[in-house]
């Protein structure tokens, strides 16, 4: 069996998607310290959430020695927006690849808003693409997602975001972008020790 050990110098930082907050499937199944999602309304003022999320980027970059962004639909867009900023690695779930074109009905501010998706990060970004996701376009993300660095990786799954939480793969991602140390026992010789 696996166990993670949690590497306290790293901080998870993640990103909720549209009409979401802390309580996503995809924020809760992550069970390693410190982490931390701001539950935020990107309907109210889009362009006020900007604001909040680099302060408290800001503020968790001078308390830890990394910080890891993690994001789910428009989360994932702006885990990726900072993440490039900051030159951080990054996880991004099923990302809004074009928020001003997609969501534009939705949240009419954006559709003004020069939202781009850049793919030149150098640190690691890992990617996971749901095939059959009802608000990512993977035709898209298949033209966008390409001549990336070799620190990026893009996995395509099947099902769609809102119907499956892919645990195990985020655990995957969020244990390899934030280097916590992986623990391998057998059966025979675990018995609940610390």
């Amino acid at each position: 069996m696996m166990f993670p050990i949690e590497n306290n110098d790293t901080f998870l930082l993640f990103f909720h998607g549209l009409d979401s907050s802390n309580e996503t499937s995809k924020y809760t199944c992550i069970t390693r310290e410190p982490k931390y999602c701001q539950t935020v309304n990107y309907r109210e003022s889009f362009a006020e959430i900007f604001e909040i999320y680099d302060a408290l980027i800001r503020e968790k970059m001078t308390q830890y020695p990394r910080v890891v962004l993690a994001g789910h639909s428009l989360g994932g867009w702006f885990a990726n927006h900072f993440a490039h900023k900051y030159n951080l690695r990054a996880l991004l779930i099923a990302p809004c690849i074009y928020p001003s074109e997609v969501l534009a009905d939705r949240i009419p501010d954006v559709a003004d808003m020069k939202l781009s998706f850049p793919t030149t990060n150098t640190e690691m970004v890992r990617v996971m693409v749901e095939v059959g996701d009802e608000s990512l376009d993977v035709a898209v993300a298949r033209r966008t997602l390409v001549n990336l660095p070799d620190s990026w990786e893009v996995d395509y799954f099947e099902g769609g975001h809102h119907r499956i939480a892919r645990s195990s793969d985020i655990w995957y991602h969020i244990t390899d972008l934030c280097e916590d140390p992986i623990v391998w026992m057998d059966e025979t010789t675990y018995h609940g020790e610390d």
